[in-house]
């Protein structure tokens, strides 16, 4: 089951050789001998739904195969001393091989398997279609923020209350929790900044806007979460600032800010800084940002 929830219902299972002791003799047709020394492959039950969004895409069960590995794992460590007396002098670097690379990366798994949740609890698609309707180009300071806002906050106590309703079924332990609210608000905080690498036009005005709404989404998120500090939120602030720097700050800001894709970097050249330098300034600080990005090519 563990195998399956990973990779979200996808038979990606490990040919059954791998688990075979008698090889290709230890098929469906094999001797009761040879077959009791297979080990089975892995198979998603038809009752588990990994598509539907009330119950948080199998949230429940991905717990149970998750958190069932995580609690083997721990009565692993536990075991260890006692199996380290046991094991002959040769075999000890494989047993401590299984240690370090097996049982120690099994809470680590929590971070793949919960991330598709997080990725489809939320309509981060829907968000950046209402930001792309903003206008960003104002010449007042605004006191009210964007409705894409409040949509995105409704997102997320749509997820909070699925998220109770899927633990009056399975206990949600409190890692799985912080795990999944990570993910969402990461996911979210990105695609704000994509959102705003969007804007074509857009005033100091417009800015500020950005920094009201952003700062609308972390005063009501922060009471639906205790997560602390709230992931990726200096992602977004660092970014909606950026707007202000000058000509040679910028530049500075290209080399020490690697985490922003190209498009994102951008934006801020060609729209923060296209109305206060000169063409040759722009081409200058473009030629940065493709200097940055041409090793990943």
């Amino acid at each position: 089951l563990l195998n399956m929830v990973i990779v979200d219902g996808k038979d990606v299972s490990p040919s059954p050789s791998l688990f075979e002791a008698g090889g290709e003799n230890a098929g469906p047709h094999a001797s009761p001998e040879e077959r009791k020394e297979k080990v089975p492959s892995p198979h998603l039950s038809q009752l588990v739904i990994l598509t539907a969004s009330d119950t948080l895409y199998g949230l429940a069960e991905r717990v149970v195969a998750t958190e069932s590995l995580v609690f083997l794992a721990e009565q692993f460590e536990f075991l260890q001393p006692h199996l380290d007396t046991m094991m002959p002098s040769a075999k000890k670097p494989f047993l401590q091989q299984f240690y370090s690379q097996t049982v120690s990366t099994a809470s680590e798994l929590r971070k793949p398997i919960y991330w598709i949740v997080a990725a489809k609890a939320i309509d981060y698609e829907q968000m950046l279609l209402l930001m792309a309707g903003v206008k960003w180009d104002i010449k007042e300071i605004m006191s009210q923020h964007n409705v894409y806002v409040d949509v995105l906050l409704k997102e997320f106590e749509k997820f909070n209350q699925r998220l109770g309703d899927v633990s009056k079924i399975v206990r949600i332990p409190l890692p799985v929790s912080n795990v999944l609210w990570e993910h969402c608000i990461r996911l979210a905080n990105r695609t704000l900044v994509e959102g705003y690498a969007n804007v074509k036009k857009c005033s100091n005005e417009g800015r500020a806007l950005m920094q009201l709404d952003f700062q609308q989404f972390l005063m009501k998120l922060e009471k639906l979460t205790d997560l602390r500090p709230i992931p990726d939120k200096e992602f977004v602030e660092t970014y909606i600032k950026a707007y202000y720097l000058t000509e040679n700050d910028m530049e500075q800001f290209i080399k020490n800010h690697r985490e922003y894709s190209m498009k994102q970097l951008t934006n801020l050249v060609n729209v923060c800084l296209g109305s206060h330098i000169n063409k040759k300034a722009r081409q200058k600080l473009l030629a940065a940002i493709d200097d940055i990005d041409r090793p990943k090519r």
